[in-house]
């Protein structure tokens, strides 16, 4: 064994994947995995530039491990994921303990990049964006802690350029997988006893339309529908403009895609979509959620808002509260806005001051939470199915999630985990449901 590594994940599914990979990776060559900062030789941050809050947590940690490297010089630091992509350089010349910068597109080469900083001990930092290759994905068994759920990145990059967000610089522009390679990897994780696959992308939406003759995205869920043993299908996220009648179909015709949508709207005003670049309109948006629910009544949806676009007015914000009213999300995802350089907002004229943003947040997250409850309380009585995958936070429980993704906590041995149960509901929580195995 050449040491141990350590790897720190901040932000969405996709770095968490990423970060499976680079374990995979490193495992290959000889590393093993602690969970102990402290016992590890190797210190990795993967981490998340979507919001400034994520980046400053990066900064944050990367100060409290200068005790540890100035006490053990030998430790390797590294930073890997978007954060790394934006700063680059920047991160070597604020924290000279950091060994070595990996960009997005470099992650890959994370063992190589390990044993150069070995050999020479010197700091590393390589950033460059590759659209020559291949991704870097590959069809590989990536070792799993429990075998119930598995994540499997179609694409990466996006094209759109919404002016609040940094995705395309960070991750660059659109590159599908070959959907041949896809399947496969959903194939021997099938093999490895996974039962819900969750495909992921910047915008999976438009998986395909980079590749000549390629399937259309729902083409890929109708193919990996079809493969044996597979007991559920997700995927995230989607951009709403992108939403296409075959996939709106699919919903209604494939058994294991699952009743359950991420679909960011981020406003409900028209003004402000189209200060965002978001190439949707409100009522376009509707339209694509009233055709789901005709093919999926039970669909459950969730989304993504922004609170003090530059620009919002009190009416804007309120056009996204009656958003709320008339959609009856199951749960959203809020934020309040924040300068993301180099996206275009940055420079935007009629900034909203940081108290009004923050009541703007509290009062959308007020204004949704009876929504959700409501939402959760109806399936009290009912008998629904739930994945079981992990041990709950409390004590004699395990955790899992319905087909429409909402978390239920029952009383069973740690045996079921990995099993698809029935289970009663008893009790619905704010962000939670409670119950009991009726099989």
């Amino acid at each position: 064994m050449k040491g141990r590594f350590f790897i720190q994940t901040f932000g969405c599914q996709m770095n968490v994947h990423d970060s499976e990979y680079m374990a995979f990776l490193l495992e290959a060559n000889g590393y093993r995995q602690t969970n102990n900062p402290k016992e590890a030789n190797i210190i990795l941050l993967n981490t998340c530039a979507v919001r400034q809050k994520a980046e400053e947590k990066v900064y944050s940690l990367l100060g409290r491990l200068k005790p540890l490297k100035k006490k053990r010089p030998e430790v390797i630091i590294g930073v890997t994921g978007c954060v790394a992509q934006k700063e680059g350089q920047r991160i070597l010349e604020r924290m000279p303990h950091v060994d070595l910068v990996l960009g997005t597109h470099q992650f890959y080469r994370i063992a190589e990049f390990i044993e150069t900083v070995k050999r020479e001990r010197q700091q590393v930092c390589c950033t460059e964006f590759n659209y020559q290759l291949e991704p870097p994905q590959r069809v590989i068994p990536l070792p799993r802690q429990s075998q119930v759920r598995a994540y499997v990145t179609i694409m990466q990059g996006c094209n759109n350029f919404c002016t609040y967000c940094i995705v395309p610089y960070v991750r660059g522009r659109e590159i599908s997988r070959k959907s041949q390679d896809v399947i496969e990897e959903v194939k021997r994780l099938l093999d490895m006893g996974i039962k819900e696959v969750i495909l992921l992308g910047q915008n999976v939406n438009s998986y395909g339309k980079d590749r000549k003759g390629e399937i259309s995205f729902a083409e890929l869920l109708r193919r990996i529908d079809k493969l044996p043993g597979l007991k559920r299908l997700r995927f995230i996220t989607s951009h709403p403009k992108d939403i296409s009648e075959e996939l709106i179909q699919a919903f209604g015709e494939l058994e294991s895609l699952c009743e359950y949508i991420h679909l960011p709207a981020q406003s409900g005003s028209d003004r402000i979509l189209k200060l965002m670049n978001r190439k949707y309109t409100r009522s376009e948006y509707l339209r694509k959620i009233e055709a789901l629910r005709k093919v999926r009544p039970n669909l459950a949806i969730s989304t993504d808002l922004i609170v003090g676009f530059p620009g919002e007015t009190e009416e804007d914000f309120k056009q996204t509260l009656s958003l709320l009213k008339e959609v009856e999300y199951d749960t959203i995802f809020a934020f309040k806005y924040s300068d993301r350089p180099p996206a275009k907002a940055v420079n935007f004229k009629g900034k909203i001051p940081e108290d009004v943003k923050k009541e703007r947040l509290e009062e959308l997250l007020e204004f949704q939470a009876p929504i959700t409850q409501r939402k959760n309380q109806a399936l009290e009585g009912k008998v629904v199915e739930v994945l079981l995958d992990t041990n709950s936070k409390r004590g004699n429980q395990l955790s899992g999630r319905t087909r429409c993704h909402r978390v239920v906590n029952v009383a069973a041995p740690k045996q079921l985990i990995g099993q698809i149960v029935q289970v009663k509901i008893e009790e619905a929580l704010a962000h939670s449901l409670r119950g009991r195995i009726i099989n």
